[in-house]
């Protein structure tokens, strides 16, 4: 069981600044970022990008900023990497957190779809687990295709949420609940959607990394909490069926038999010279 200040699961990152609780989207950003596949999955895409050779660098939809000092590590001396996010919040937190790395960092508020940065800027342009929460991805990745330069380098790293699975003895109303959550994300399948959309925006050489992310029972909870409990009003599910459901669940975690996860992808092409 997880307590209810960290019951901030990834539906609400659309609306950070007008969220009841943007400190719980923060916490879960953290605590995804500790699950072996995500970890894995981003420093694929840090190496699909050969940040060794990048002098400027952008992070759409950067959040509190969890990933750009791991960026500027590989970076060579002097390189600089923006940041751009929707929520002031979000920005906030990043500026505290790269406050360190202030000569090289720059963090403003920004949309995706219309990137505040001229054509052809960085050699590099990525985004992680953002392409699920926005209406247009595709305009989003032809804004990234824009600000790379010739030669540079998209990358991309999303869920694809229809891919979601847990070990679960009731087997018919887990698939209920899963598929309601996809379809309660802006972009559920956007994961499987990646490559088309990177070649759409003109986009070549194309590489797809997938992977799976296996989650804690915790963190599991974290992401369906709020999810499950709305079903019941929308007639989904008794709340009688959803209790007994999350009380199966911890039964079988607390005897060691949890396996859940989700596939994740990592999609990187390159602007053609």
């Amino acid at each position: 069981m997880v307590s209810a200040d960290h019951r901030a699961g990834p539906v609400g990152f659309n609306a950070v600044d007008t969220s009841a609780d943007p400190g719980g989207l923060i916490r879960f950003l953290d605590a995804a970022n500790t699950t072996t596949g995500l970890t894995a999955a981003k420093r694929a895409l840090l190496e699909q990008l050969a940040l060794g050779r990048v002098h400027a660098a952008l992070d759409v939809g950067c959040g509190p900023g969890i990933d750009i000092a791991e960026m500027a590590r590989l970076m060579p001396d002097g390189a600089h990497i923006s940041g751009v996010d929707i929520s002031e919040t979000m920005i906030a937190e990043a500026r505290r957190r790269t406050a360190s790395l202030s000569t090289r960092v720059s963090l403003r508020t920004g949309d995706a779809a219309d990137l505040p940065y001229p054509d052809q800027a960085f050699d590099v342009c990525r985004a992680a687990t953002v392409l699920q929460h926005v209406p247009d991805p595709a305009r989003v990745i032809q804004e990234m295709a824009r600000v790379t330069r010739p030669g540079g380098r998209v990358g991309v790293l999303e869920f694809d949420q229809e891919t979601a699975f847990v070990d679960h003895p009731d087997i018919e109303t887990t698939r209920i609940i899963l598929d309601t959550f996809a379809g309660a994300m802006v972009q559920g399948p956007i994961g499987r959607q990646m490559p088309r959309l990177l070649r759409a925006a003109g986009l070549t050489d194309v590489t797809v990394t997938p992977g799976v992310n296996l989650g804690s029972p915790q963190f599991f909870r974290a992401i369906l909490h709020d999810h499950v409990a709305r079903l019941p009003d929308k007639g989904v599910l008794t709340s009688q069926r959803a209790c007994q459901w999350w009380a199966e669940l911890d039964a079988w975690a607390q005897a060691g038999d949890f396996l859940g996860g989700a596939v994740v992808f990592v999609v990187a092409a390159s602007r053609p010279r």
